[in-house]
């Protein structure tokens, strides 16, 4: 399968012009003005010396995220859950062994296992069943060489979550092959249609992965902190050395910044800010569809994106880059088919980046691109 997201975004990023941009799938970014007081300009900029990262951060992982397992299982690393994702892949794979890859999904896995001649099969999430993975089409895509099952919960593109109950029915289906599974928990503590936080794989499996950041939940892209939880021994020992080999130390300024926003009630407070926009901006975006003949979504259980079908029809690349490049604004959207055959017509939404009124102001243009077309 061909990843066009490299392509899309490119094409967003050269594209002149003042526009909405709805692509981002996290909340709006904290300023440095809002973690400045967490840096001392005293500060050695000497790595910290904590080989297996500031045991106060990892105290705090453990108890934002509500993880069932014990220090020496949690792992902080600069570059984000992509960094935590790739040496999963790199710990644990070699080529000629099979991975399963849900779709549509963060492309970051599939790629990885492309590079490594690593065989994936895709699992395809299907809007006939919410977006969800069906355990039935897993059966006929496990074998015994299958080393690494990788999904998104909640998920990126769509919005869709696992209970507790279907995520310990997969982790039970892949013990029967022994076989890992790597969660990306990158949008956990986003979940809308519930007070509850969406199932941690490392909570419900001796052989689940769970990585996240800071990223997406509190808008610190920029700072590149993240980590990964497992019970695994060896597999924790592995990442270790293979990190300790490309990065040696995590960026001294990040840990800072982490240690700050990662004390428990400082991420609440940021959680929710970013949640009751998200909540306002849903909201609006529900009622849009639900206003318009043009436009249809299953409510997203979470995350901070969701994907909405166009009913005209229109290709959803078309679409999209006809309102990108619509004057005098534009918005910029993700086009299904960047992830799959089966995600045509249906575009990506972010919903918390933009603060309401702005929002507001881009729905109004992508319905009056919507009816433009089919005029």
């Amino acid at each position: 399968m061909s990843d066009k997201s490299h392509e899309w975004f490119l094409l967003v990023k050269g594209t002149l012009g003042e526009k909405y941009d709805l692509t981002t799938p996290g909340r709006y970014p904290l300023m440095l003005d809002d973690v400045f007081d967490a840096l001392d300009r005293r500060q050695s900029l000497d790595w910290s010396g904590h080989f297996y990262g500031n045991p106060a951060i990892v105290d705090y992982i453990i108890k934002t995220q509500r993880y069932d397992v014990r220090t020496e299982n949690v792992f902080p690393v600069t570059g984000g859950t992509s960094m935590a994702n790739f040496l999963t892949c790199m710990a644990l794979l070699k080529p000629g062994d099979e991975v399963i890859c849900e779709t549509p999904a963060w492309t970051q896995v599939g790629n990885i296992c492309r590079r490594m001649r690593v065989k994936v099969n895709w699992w395809y999430l299907r809007p006939e069943n919410d977006w969800k993975p069906d355990l039935e089409e897993l059966g006929t895509l496990i074998n015994a060489k299958t080393k690494l099952i990788y999904l998104c919960n909640p998920n990126n593109p769509t919005g869709s979550v696992l209970s507790k109950d279907e995520m310990i029915e997969l982790c039970n289906f892949a013990s029967q092959y022994g076989t890992y599974i790597l969660c990306d928990e990158i949008y956990r503590g986003l979940e809308w249609q519930s007070e509850e936080l969406s199932p941690s794989v490392v909570n419900c499996y001796e052989r689940g992965i769970s990585t996240s950041s800071l990223t997406k939940i509190l808008g610190v892209c920029g700072i590149r902190f993240g980590w990964f939880a497992t019970r695994d021994k060896r597999l924790y020992d592995e990442c270790f050395d293979i990190y300790y080999d490309c990065a040696l130390c995590n960026n001294i300024i990040s840990e800072r910044i982490a240690l700050k926003l990662l004390e428990p009630s400082k991420y609440q407070e940021l959680l929710q800010e970013g949640k009751a926009i998200g909540k306002e901006n849903l909201k609006l975006l529900s009622d849009m569809v639900a206003g318009s003949d043009l436009w249809s979504m299953p409510m997203p259980g979470g995350a901070y994106c969701c994907f909405v079908k166009n009913n005209t029809h229109e290709p959803s690349w078309d679409f999209c880059e006809r309102l990108l490049k619509k004057k005098p604004i534009g918005v910029a959207l993700v086009p299904g088919i960047t992830y799959n055959d089966y995600c045509e017509y249906y575009v990506r939404v972010g919903f918390g980046v933009a603060k309401p009124d702005t929002f507001r102001a881009a729905l109004e243009i992508i319905e009056e691109g919507a009816r433009e077309y089919k005029g």
